[in-house]
């Protein structure tokens, strides 16, 4: 008479199993899709492990389909154009005019100082903006600590990049939608109507329609993308890059409208 798998063997293949959840996971980057920031470094191990205890309980039978359901989202990602269809109509990039001011929007700077390949593409680009002369103020906003100050890299690049121009910050915050409340009281105090709006590709359109939501006008201009080749995504591991970014952002258009913040 044949037997059901023992216990070793079970635990196991459950950690087998656990290990590709983990690595298609860590490989999609799919904690970036809700903002989770955070140390990623034991996720392959405690996926790993949990799902290898939850092997070994009735809950076996709908993990199978959430490994099944992952691991064709990794195989339609490579080697479909999803991704591609996915990015069409995300990117918004506006002729450039002159304006009251160039606003950046804040990625991690690290907590030495240094910027991130993300923030390093999008002050170089405001830090340009400013140095052609199109407008007189570079504004930054601030993460939550642990990462570092923002102003204090913009005011060092601009004055040795630009020699012109004035910083302003309008603080902390936690998300794109306070950083467009935050500009707009800036610009009543100060009296602006128009402003340059510098951010990633993917982050362009929810970035500018949440400053048009509160009053302003928007001249929207992205920055170079550093990470993967958003024009073409001709390769796998360009389109895996590229999903979470292009996916996280779909996401927050649907929930911005929902909240009425777009």
């Amino acid at each position: 008479m044949s037997s059901s798998p023992g216990l070793s063997a079970r635990f196991g293949t459950g950690l087998a199993v656990g290990a590709v959840v983990g690595f298609v996971t860590l490989d999609l980057n799919l904690p970036s899709l809700f903002s989770y920031l955070g140390d990623r470094s034991c996720l392959l191990t405690g996926s790993a492990l949990l799902i290898a205890l939850l092997w070994l309980t009735p809950l076996r039978r709908p993990l199978v389909v959430m490994t099944a359901s992952l691991g064709a989202l990794w195989l339609l990602v490579s080697f479909t154009p999803l991704t591609q269809w996915m990015r069409d109509g995300l990117v918004r990039s506006d002729p450039v005019q002159d304006a009251d001011a160039v606003f950046v929007f804040a990625s991690r700077i690290q907590s030495d100082g240094d910027p991130t390949s993300d923030a390093m593409s999008r002050l170089l680009k405001g830090v340009e903006l400013v140095a052609d002369g199109r407008a007189p103020y570079l504004v930054v906003s601030e993460m939550a600590p642990p990462a570092g100050p923002h102003a204090k890299l913009a005011r060092a690049w601009l004055d040795h990049f630009a020699r012109r121009g004035e910083v302003l910050g309008v603080g902390e915050i936690a998300n794109t939608h306070d950083e467009g409340v935050a500009l707009a009281r800036l610009a009543r105090e100060r009296g602006w109507k128009r402003v340059l709006a510098v951010t990633s590709p993917t982050h362009t359109r929810r970035a500018a329609a949440s400053i048009e939501k509160q009053g302003l006008a928007v001249i929207s201009v992205p920055c170079i993308e550093t990470s993967f080749d958003l024009e073409t995504l001709l390769g796998g591991g360009d389109r895996r890059r590229a999903f979470p970014a292009i996916a996280h952002e779909l996401i927050g258009i649907a929930v911005y409208r929902r909240r009425g913040w777009i």
